[in-house]
């Protein structure tokens, strides 16, 4: 049933229980959700050893990797080639060592270190990251650096003056004796008495295939006319520079994670951490 009612000649009809409202709703405008980042690492320095946590999900490995470049300060360069950078991350740690956050990261990629000797007390044996490049599959790492393999500093050469012939060839026979270095599958053997130190780095840098260069300008520093006694059996040369090696001895090296191989670069001399030059005393 409808009732009518005329208002000035207009009839209006009006359903019993219902009101008609013709006034518009107010538009009403949604707030667009807000963008998080779908990443955080974190950098910190432990007793000068970097550790990095990665919170990471579908993020983009090159954003990923330049803000871990950002936060190491460039002390260690870190290369992505444009393979590597389209790839996404997802992945969560807090606190991994440099070498194993960068495993964890990428199943492809390649270290360049530098390690000084181990043998002084007061300056224990530190392998230090130089440079780290992430590659995509089947991608070669690059060419080691030249700064790496070759100091543009002036270089030092050290050796013995003989006053005669059959004196040096006494010395050479000595030597055959009392200098013996054997390399076998990547492990070195020595057995080394009273010879000295510059003498046993060429000898274990010509078995391993590298260069050894005297950096330091000081003729007095201790490694210069150090004399060694040794009996090591089956070791590598890393081991070698962390346990016997004095700190001014650098190791360059190269490690392949993905192959999980390190390779020696080339022996140095350098100068000491404390910048003080000892005399060695010959036992």
């Amino acid at each position: 049933m409808f009732a009518g009612v005329t208002v000035s000649g207009v009839t209006i009809h009006q359903e019993p229980g219902k009101l008609k409202q013709n006034a518009a709703k107010p538009a009403t405008t949604q707030a667009s959700p807000q963008k998080h980042p779908t990443w955080r690492v974190k950098v910190v320095e432990d007793f000068g050893a970097p550790f990095v946590s990665v919170h990471a999900k579908k993020a983009l490995f090159s954003d990923v990797a330049s803000e871990i470049g950002r936060q190491l300060k460039l002390k260690v360069p870190i290369h992505v080639t444009d393979k590597a950078k389209q790839q996404l991350l997802t992945d969560d740690f807090d606190n991994l060592p440099l070498e194993q956050a960068v495993r964890r990261l990428s199943p492809h990629a390649v270290i360049d270190y530098v390690m000084n000797g181990g043998a002084d007390p007061m300056y224990p044996a530190r392998k230090q990251a130089l440079t780290i490049y992430f590659l995509g599959s089947d991608e070669k790492a690059p060419d080691v650096p030249a700064w790496i393999m070759k100091d543009p500093s002036s270089e030092m050469y050290v050796g013995m003056v003989y006053a005669t012939e059959d004196e040096e060839k006494d010395a050479r026979e000595k030597r055959k004796k009392d200098l013996q270095v054997a390399y076998n599958d990547g492990l070195f053997t020595l057995h080394v008495h009273k010879q000295f130190l510059t003498d046993v780095l060429e000898e274990i840098a010509a078995k391993a295939g590298i260069g050894l260069n005297i950096l330091t300008t000081n003729g007095a520093q201790k490694e210069i006319d150090q004399v060694v006694t040794w009996d090591v059996a089956a070791v590598s040369l890393e081991e070698l520079t962390n346990t016997w090696f004095p700190s001014g001895i650098r190791l360059y090296s190269r490690t392949d994670l993905e192959k999980d191989v390190s390779k020696p670069l080339r022996l140095t001399i350098e100068p000491n951490q404390d910048a003080q030059a000892e005399q060695n005393v010959t036992p």
